[in-house]
């Protein structure tokens, strides 16, 4: 019996994660099936495939590992901080857009392609609104994949090899709350996946932002949630990686041609940007710099949250701050992409 695509797929995504985890790679459960999956596919005649039920399954876990970081300190701490980052990071939309009307107009694509495009972050929603728009989604895919992969490359290593001073007190809070844990919290695990799945259709990233929310709300209200297996977290990551992997096609980057490199250029100046002004948020609001980094990050909120809990920042800092820009991004840009089309 030949093995079907999905166990293909997994079973290709395995080894990359079990090297990236020996090389000690950032978030080597993500980045390792990736890598392997997109040069499986190029190289090889794999017809990838995933099992859709693993990746909603793997944003519910990741969202409740996100929510596990808040602690009473969290909304206390995001307070001065959200003015300053909604300024910060609505510059960083308005350059990006900028940028996308200066590619349609000396490039090959389409004013709305160029804008849904060079939005940075919200990749399943400006699909939707390329669609409404009567914009080229498939390019759009192409483009918000190119930045996030861009995003899952360079800023985890650069948080990880640079030379920060962390402050860990949220962290260490967090651990200590955890270890407190009940059997009784159990069910709360999934009643906030079943939210989660109802309002998936009205809610954004529904399936990673409601449960954070939820277990962030009850553990910073002081529920001593049960301490869930490390492994099952780590299996999240596995199959968000082999999602991702999946989703990549070295080929169709390729094939945008010059549009192409336009974007992967936008995206990788637009993480220099958010660096850059992620140094003027840590000089406003005293925030750390690593965290003010992934909390700046132009898109990835699951997987910057998780480089700063693996590295030593404050997840839930970073996770609430990127829940805001996402927020930002799906409620305000389709109406503003109308406007700029008159």
């Amino acid at each position: 019996m030949k093995p079907s695509n999905k166990m293909k797929t997994y079973l290709i995504a395995l080894p990359g994660g079990l090297l990236f985890d020996f090389l000690n790679i950032p978030i080597p459960w993500i980045l390792g099936p990736v890598v392997f999956v997109v040069l499986a596919k190029y190289f090889t005649a794999l017809e990838s495939e995933t099992v859709p039920a693993a990746k909603n399954i793997a944003f519910v876990l990741l969202g409740i590992q996100i929510g596990l970081t808040f602690s009473a300190e969290t909304f206390r701490s995001i307070g001065p901080y959200l003015f300053p980052y909604t300024i910060l990071t609505s510059a960083m939309i308005a350059l990006s857009l900028v940028a996308g009307l200066y590619i349609a107009k000396f490039g090959t694509v389409d004013k709305t392609t160029a804008l849904v495009g060079s939005s940075p972050g919200g990749l399943s929603a400006m699909i939707a609104v390329s669609e409404s728009m009567k914009g080229n989604s498939a390019l759009v895919t192409i483009f918000h994949t190119l930045r996030l992969i861009s995003v899952l490359f360079i800023i985890p290593f650069y948080v990880t090899h640079g030379n920060f001073d962390v402050s860990t007190a949220v962290v260490a809070g967090v651990t200590e709350g955890v270890n407190k844990g009940s059997y009784y919290t159990i069910p709360l695990y999934f009643v906030a996946a079943f939210i989660a799945w109802k309002v998936r259709d009205w809610i954004p990233a529904s399936l990673v932002i409601i449960p954070m929310l939820i277990i962030g709300s009850l553990k910073t209200a002081g529920v001593p949630f049960y301490p869930l297996p490390g492994i099952i977290f780590t299996l999240a990551q596995f199959f968000l990686g082999t999602y991702l992997g999946h989703t990549v096609s070295l080929r169709e980057i390729i094939s945008a041609g010059k549009t192409c490199i336009a974007f992967l250029v936008l995206a990788v100046s637009m993480i220099g940007v958010g660096i850059a002004m992620a140094f003027v948020l840590s000089w406003w609001t005293t925030m750390d710099i690593k965290t003010a980094v992934l909390a700046l990050a132009p898109g990835g909120l699951v997987e910057m949250a998780i480089t700063a809990e693996q590295t030593g920042g404050e997840p839930a800092i970073v996770s609430s701050l990127q829940t805001i820009r996402l927020l930002m991004i799906v409620l305000l840009l389709p109406w503003l992409f109308k406007k700029l089309r008159i």
